[in-house]
C-alpha cells in the first residue's frame, strides 16, 4: 500500500471513532513513520508518547502527546489488504487506548 492510501486508512479509522471519544481527544499529534525500524529486533507497530488523559491535571499547558504508526512494521505482519486494514485499525485503537490511560493488559483483554 502506498503512503497516501495508508494515510487515508488511518484517517478513516480516526473519523469513524465514536463522537464521545473524538470530543475527548485533545492536543495530540498522529505521525506515520514510513521508515524501517531497528529496535533490537522488536517489531513495533505503534507508539504512544505523552501523559495519559487520566493523569492530566486541570488545564495545565503541556506539550502535545504523540502517536506514531509504523507503516512498514504493520505491513510486515499483514499478509493481505484485508489484514492490513484490520491491523491499521487495531494499532490506532490500541495507541488511543494508551492515551485514555489503558495499559497493555487491559488493551489485550479488549482485543487491541
Amino acid at each position: 500500500m502506498d503512503l497516501e492510501q495508508f494515510e487515508a486508512e488511518v484517517l478513516e479509522v480516526i473519523e469513524n471513532l465514536p463522537p464521545h471519544f473524538q470530543e475527548k481527544i485533545k492536543n495530540i499529534g498522529l505521525v506515520i513513520d514510513d521508515s524501517g525500524q531497528d529496535a533490537e529486533d522488536k517489531l513495533i507497530l505503534g507508539l504512544y508518547q505523552g501523559v495519559p488523559a487520566t493523569r492530566k491535571a486541570g488545564s495545565r499547558h503541556m506539550m502535545p502527546d504523540k502517536i506514531t504508526i509504523f507503516k512498514q512494521a504493520i505491513e510486515a505482519v499483514s499478509p493481505n489488504q484485508q489484514s492490513l486494514k484490520k491491523n491499521i485499525r487495531r494499532v490506532i485503537l490500541h495507541e488511543i487506548g494508551h492515551y485514555f490511560g489503558l495499559d497493555d493488559q487491559k488493551l489485550k483483554e479488549l482485543g487491541y
